[in-house]
């Protein structure tokens, strides 16, 4: 193949994706980076998706093969006591729990078809989890970290109240944590979302060539609107199945939002976001409305006065941030929520980490809805400089190009993947 200097080579790559979740329609994190990165690749390269999906996909998947090649594996939904057996006897396996939600024979045989069918230039595994199947001999394995797992076991561990669950996850940290390290000396490349996780990997694996691809925001879809927010409505709109938004809406709706309640009397807060039903009810209060899953969150968005962040566990760069700034909203958010995003506190948002300084911002930003303006246009600003989704491709494709065969000399290529890494006793 020779080189182009637009997508790296005159026909493009040959690339596989792989996700443990089907990324589209994309109302949530994860699946807004997959989808948004794979249909960007897909403009300049030869991209297929191989995916597990939902029988309640089947419309999804053939509204996204009209973007690019799909091919899934399906498999039903896990319901909440089967993943709670699941982790229970995964307590005397040797390896994490969170494998056993995404290994299956049937993922492994389309991974073996679609590798035996097709001279792959990169495999590209949507994170870490990913890396307990087997691939070819040769195989050059790109893993996109959208976060460092074993950093989020650490820190739900480190914020849980729960004895039964801080012992889950010290274990999930445990094993996860040697497993994703090796794996990031074994890849041949790996992508994350900030400069502070790029630091991480390269102390850990310092051979390992590392690209800091932001997860970004489409510009054109998420835009201030000219209408005035409604006073003293606050939104917190996030995946409430992710144990990290759903604490975070607990806390807000228990400890922060009684605080509120005492200066704002008439103050709403509204919880968008998919979640189970008996969590969504528990989190219903007076003045507080829990949505569910909706088909747009930008009408609530642009309602908001202010957007809160209140995240308090987890790991990454948060697209609700993005999103919110994007759409020139006031937010307030704790530190952990806007990690690795370049905000600085009180020139694009307000960062407070107790409930007593979450409130206070809060009421600060309701008070003074000029002063949420203001901070609303400085976060577009910054959007609009670092965090198009244009931009985060052309980062990856870039760590492709780095990795090319006609790029580097015969004597300074790096091992290429052949077996995955097993975890034994030793590694717990």
């Amino acid at each position: 193949m020779g080189l182009d200097a637009e997508s790296g080579v005159q026909d493009g790559l040959r690339l596989l994706i792989v996700s443990a979740d089907f990324p589209f329609p994309p109302r949530w994190g994860f699946a807004m980076r997959v989808y948004q990165l794979a249909r960007k690749l897909a403009s300049r390269h030869r991209v297929t998706l191989l995916s597990y999906a939902l029988p309640s996909d089947d419309v999804n998947v053939v509204r996204l093969r009209e973007e690019l090649p799909v091919e899934v594996v399906r498999r039903g939904q896990t319901s909440r006591a089967g993943k709670r057996t699941r982790q229970i006897m995964s307590m005397a396996a040797g390896n994490p729990a969170v494998h056993h939600a995404v290994v299956s024979s049937k993922m492994q045989e389309a991974i073996d078809a679609l590798c035996g069918a097709h001279a792959y230039d990169f495999v590209q595994l949507e994170s870490s989890l990913l890396c307990a199947f087997r691939f070819p001999p040769g195989t050059r394995l790109i893993l996109d970290e959208h976060n460092i797992e074993y950093e989020v076991f650490q820190r739900m561990r480190e914020g849980e109240r729960s004895l039964a669950r801080r012992s889950f996850y010290r274990l999930e940290h445990a094993r996860f944590r040697r497993f994703e390290q090796r794996w990031w000396r074994q890849v041949a490349g790996c992508a994350v979302t900030s400069e502070r996780e790029a630091r991480i990997v390269n102390e850990h694996a310092p051979g390992t060539p590392v690209a800091v691809v932001p997860n970004g925001v489409d510009l054109e879809y998420f835009h201030p609107s000219p209408d005035r927010p409604e006073l003293n409505t606050v939104v917190f709109n996030a995946l409430l199945q992710y144990r990290p938004n759903l604490d975070a809406a607990y806390h807000l709706v228990d400890v922060v939002w009684p605080l509120v309640v005492r200066q704002f009397r008439d103050a709403r807060l509204t919880i968008v976001g998919r979640g189970d039903a008996d969590d969504l009810r528990r989190l219903e209060r007076r003045n507080v409305v829990v949505t569910g899953e909706v088909p747009d969150v930008r009408p609530y968005l642009e309602r908001a006065a202010v957007v809160a962040v209140p995240i308090r566990m987890g790991g990454g760069t948060r697209l609700k941030v993005l999103e919110g700034l994007a759409m020139g909203k006031a937010m307030v958010s704790t530190t952990l929520g806007c990690e690795g995003i370049r905000v600085r506190d009180g020139e694009h948002l307000l960062i407070a980490d107790s409930a007593e300084d979450f409130a206070s911002s809060l009421g600060r930003l309701l008070a003074d809805p000029e002063s949420g303006r203001a901070l609303g246009l400085a976060g577009r600003r910054l959007m609009e400089a670092e965090y198009s989704w244009d931009a985060s491709a052309e980062r990856l494709d870039g760590l492709y190009r780095q990795l090319l065969p006609q790029a580097v000399p015969d004597g300074e290529r790096r091992p290429l993947v052949t077996q995955p890494v097993a975890l034994g006793a030793g590694d717990v």
